[in-house]
């Protein structure tokens, strides 16, 4: 964590207090949601959709709270403006209190320092792996990490970025902390949304390519049809639109397709902050 503070259901505390006891059951058994959000020289990138999911994998997973979207956007915001950096990570948790008798839950919300990816990420794209699991409750982000984190160290300890989770019927779904997108080098895939996290990045990409007359079309790919296709690519908050160039021991080419993609997200990107910032200075 960076910064002097954190901030507890709008409460601003000093960092050395957040601290969980080790004997909260909710915290311990993953009772809880999260998201990461990005601010870039200020500016926190698309903070209504990232309160909205927050509200909805609550929702999912039965976690009570009285916080509106609203009121969960205006604590993201004291909390930025305590923070000096001008670009970091935001996290927000949102843990539940219900073996405590309670309706309510806690949100903590606390920074940590930006991830850049190198650019050779980008020109040259980035390994991923498999593996065979897949999350539960795949709608919802939940704290319950074990399965993500058994595959995401299998990556590392293989010098991969990501490892793409394998359902049981063999279709690639996402990545830990990623979404997957495949091409035949002329339309665009990606796995159904009821199968997946829906990241947010996910969500505004295919809006800025359906901007620029491009759709979007779901569909499963099974490990078994990997050559049947041009080129793959992850999407995250922080990483955007990366490239993949190896699956396994496959080595893969980046099509010029999959770049243009990445162009067209970052110029979509650029509007919306440009877009934000006007309507801030009405």
């Amino acid at each position: 964590m960076i910064g002097k503070f954190f901030s507890l259901n709008g409460k601003l505390l000093p960092l050395k207090k957040a601290v969980i006891s080790i004997d909260n059951i909710e915290f311990s058994y993953g009772f809880g949601v999260y998201e990461n959000l990005k601010v870039r020289n200020r500016f926190i990138y698309f903070p209504e959709m990232h309160c909205e999911r927050m509200l909805y994998s609550a929702k999912i997973i039965g976690l009570k709270t009285s916080l509106s979207a609203e009121q969960i956007h205006n604590n993201i915001k004291n909390f930025v403006n305590s923070v000096k950096e001008d670009s970091f990570n935001i996290k927000m948790m949102l843990i539940g209190k219900k073996e405590r008798q309670t309706e309510s839950s806690d949100l903590y919300i606390f920074a940590n320092a930006p991830l850049y990816l190198p650019k050779k990420a980008y020109s040259k794209g980035v390994k991923v792996i498999t593996y065979h699991g897949e999350r539960q409750l795949q709608q919802a982000k939940t704290l319950n990490m074990l399965m993500s984190y058994l595959a995401y160290s299998k990556a590392r300890a293989e010098n991969a970025h990501d490892a793409l989770l394998v359902d049981k019927e063999g279709n690639i779904r996402e990545g830990t902390r990623t979404n997957f997108f495949f091409t035949d080098g002329k339309n665009i895939y990606t796995t159904a949304e009821n199968k997946v996290l829906n990241g947010v990045t996910r969500i505004t990409l295919i809006d800025a390519l359906s901007k620029n007359g491009i759709q979007v079309m779901e569909k499963n790919i099974s490990l078994k049809e990997i050559d049947n296709y041009k080129g793959f690519f992850l999407t995250s908050t922080s990483a955007k639109v990366l490239p993949i160039s190896k699956i396994d021991s496959k080595e893969i080419a980046i099509p010029e397709i999959v770049r243009n993609i990445a162009r067209v997200y970052d110029e979509y990107l650029d509007g919306y902050r440009n877009k934000s910032e006007f309507s801030s200075a009405l």
